[in-house]
């Protein structure tokens, strides 16, 4: 909204919210400098709108001060004190990351705080004080320090009761709602807590028939409901009723007139500005607390929406596979059959290429559904990295990539997955930064983790964002293909390593990836096989997809082999117990109804433990590490080429028949 005003208006508007803050306290003369409300207004509006409220502020605080009683080269000083603290203090907390304070956050309140009050002691209360004392002997500012002590008490005062307030409420750009809101404030509440408020404000001042001790209690109890509003309503509400107690103060000393002694003003003061700190620290923790817990319950909805997710695609991946299978080894025999036609190879061509980009697609899917192949061996981090590192080396000129070792633990890990996961990561945060800008890798030690933060200085992402990020298919950006999978996919795949991936963000400053991953554990490596080739003749082939059968008992008896089909896994084991010696290989599919593969190859091995098998399946044998034990097992994941069926046999140390049995067939 900010950024849609221009300068010629933003200024007369900042200039005149300056000069009327200022004029709220004006009858109680220099004891106004209790409560000084254009304070708060001049650090906010820099917090708010940055270097560009200067302007303002400048017109504003000369105005005040030329309409005062000082002569105009003090007041030009005055208010060049009056500007340069509250650009200080917006200037250290840029520098300090923090540009734009939230006072829903414990440290962007403490930093805040501790550098207006700091830069308020040095200039406006600090130099202007000393300043006009100086210039003014023996009039109402002398001595100086003690003028200027009370004027840097009314500050500090006016800016913890009214800057949180203003900071919340006043418009500007990068406003985004809070991914956790605090309940609603409904308006009785609202009325029965101001009343409540009121009486015990007025009651404690007003009221002359109430002892003393009573009048002080009353006061001091006005801690309960600030409190309560700040731990029940988040800092928002909590700092709009504390600005109006404030008001109410400030209001009721206006009405008695300044002739109060100088006590009555200091202990409300001083209990005004610890009711103010108390109350926006109590709502700043409360919130984070708020924030964490909706985090955790974020975390476990993701956690369930991507099983919900991974159960359906891992559904359509084993079909998809098995239909892909089908469509790319009927291609390879129908290329066999017209090789040598320019025009139909130039058709098969676009088919082909068709059906790979399909199985690009389900291999996403694959990711998704928690089935992808893992190839976990030990191995150093820094090394499974390797990879990655070197295509974060080909990243555009404008924008600069980092790496920042710690630790180099060993991890159990696939890397290509690693790198996959950590490419579709980088991915994002390079699109994420439109201009120049900075992406860093570090890696770390944190008890039995790996660590790897991938950070960028992109432009961030708001909470509501953020709760969908990982959600598969969700993004910010227009449609195109293959968009909204990267951070899906590197979820699951973290997941799928046993590990677990955590998002930060912000808008405006930029996007933590945190991965962990646990450190790695004796992991065997299995000896090379060494088989000896010996002639194949009978093949036991079980598939509950009757394409996969039929395409593929048409390969192998083009090879030479006997093939016996078997619709699923109960029929695959009828036909093995019907002559247990008469196979020399079996073909099963993992998932097939009534009996999986798994299941048959159990019983096959208490009969012929020395069978080679063949596991083929759209998931992952994976799941079954057990099912891949010694050199005459082997898993051919779908879909499968018909020359990569074949190179299975030869590693499984298999040959085709001669050509003598072939024709004796």
């Amino acid at each position: 909204m900010a950024r849609g005003w221009t300068g010629v208006l933003l200024v007369p508007l900042i200039a005149l919210l300056y000069f009327g803050a200022a004029q709220l306290p004006h009858r109680l003369v220099f004891q106004a400098y209790f409560f000084w409300p254009a304070a708060a207004v001049a650090y906010t509006v820099c917090f708010v709108w940055g270097p560009r409220a200067l302007w303002g502020l400048a017109l504003g605080s000369l105005a005040l001060n030329l309409s005062g009683w000082l002569p105009w080269p003090l007041a030009l000083a005055m208010s060049l004190f009056q500007c340069l603290g509250p650009w200080l203090a917006w200037w250290a907390l840029k520098r300090g990351g923090c540009p734009q304070p939230d006072p829903g956050r414990t440290r962007d309140l403490l930093l805040w705080l501790g550098s207006t009050a700091l830069c308020s002691a040095l200039f406006s209360s600090g130099l202007g004080s000393l300043l006009i004392a100086a210039t003014h002997p023996g009039e109402a500012f002398a001595p100086g320090l003690t003028s200027g002590f009370s004027w840097f008490l009314g500050d500090v005062t006016a800016i913890v009761c009214l800057g949180p307030f203003l900071l919340q409420f006043l418009p500007r750009g990068d406003r985004h709602s809070s991914p956790a809101p605090a309940p609603a404030f409904p308006l009785a509440v609202k009325a029965l807590l101001s009343a409540f408020c009121l009486v015990l404000l007025l009651a404690g001042r007003v009221h002359q028939g109430l002892s003393g001790d009573f009048r002080l209690a009353l006061q001091f109890a006005l801690v309960l409901p600030a409190l309560w509003m700040a731990l029940r309503y988040g800092p928002r509400a909590s700092s709009a009723g504390l600005t109006l107690l404030s008001l109410a103060l400030l209001t009721q000393l206006w009405l008695l007139g300044p002739g109060l002694p100088d006590e009555v003003f200091r202990f409300s003061q001083g209990l005004i500005l610890v009711l103010g700190l108390a109350t926006h620290l109590t709502s700043a923790a409360a919130e984070e607390t708020r924030q964490a817990q909706w985090a955790l319950h974020a975390r476990d909805l993701q956690t369930i929406r991507m099983e919900a997710v991974g159960t359906l695609a891992g559904g359509l991946v084993h079909e998809f596979n098995n239909q892909l299978t089908v469509v790319l080894g009927n291609l390879d025999r129908l290329k066999d059959s017209l090789s040598g036609d320019p025009s139909a190879d130039a058709l098969l061509q676009r088919i082909e290429s068709t059906a790979l980009a399909m199985g690009q697609r389900v291999q996403q899917l694959k990711f998704l559904s928690h089935h992808a192949p893992l190839g976990a061996q030990p191995l150093k981090l820094g090394e499974a990295l390797i990879p990655f590192l070197a295509a974060a080396k080909a990243l555009p000129a404008r924008v600069s990539f980092s790496w920042s070792p710690r630790e180099d633990p060993t991890v159990g890990v696939d890397p290509d997955l690693l790198c996959q996961a950590l490419q579709h990561l980088l991915s994002n945060s390079l699109e994420a930064i439109p201009g120049q800008g900075r992406i860093v890798l570090q890696t770390w030690q944190e008890g039995n983790w790996a660590k790897l933060r991938l950070e960028d200085s992109g432009k961030g992402m708001s909470p509501e964002v953020l709760l969908r990020a990982c959600d598969p298919f969700f993004t910010t950006r227009p449609v195109a293909p293959g968009r909204g999978l990267g951070l899906s996919i590197a979820f699951s795949l973290i997941r799928q390593m046993g590990g677990n991936l955590v998002l930060t963000s912000q808008v405006g400053r930029g996007t933590q990836a945190v991965i962990s991953i646990p450190q790695c554990q004796s992991i065997p490596v299995p000896a090379p096989p060494s088989l000896r080739s010996r002639p194949t003749r009978n093949i036991l082939l079980a598939d509950d997809e009757s394409g996969i059968r039929e395409l593929t008992r048409e390969f192998l008896e083009s090879e030479g082999f006997a093939v016996v089909e078997a619709a699923d896994g109960l029929a695959a084991q009828e036909a093995f117990l019907s002559d247990p010696q008469a196979w020399d290989l079996v073909i099963l599919d993992l998932v097939m109804p009534r009996l999986g593969g798994a299941e048959v190859l159990a019983r096959i091995e208490a009969l012929r433990p020395d069978l080679p098998a063949l596991m083929i399946s759209g998931y992952s044998a994976d799941t079954r590490s057990d099912l891949l034990n010694g050199p005459h097992r082997a898993f051919l994941s779908k879909p499968f080429r018909l020359q990569q069926l074949k190179e299975s046999l030869s590693a499984l140390g298999l040959q085709s028949p001669p050509p003598t049995d072939r024709h004796d067939q």
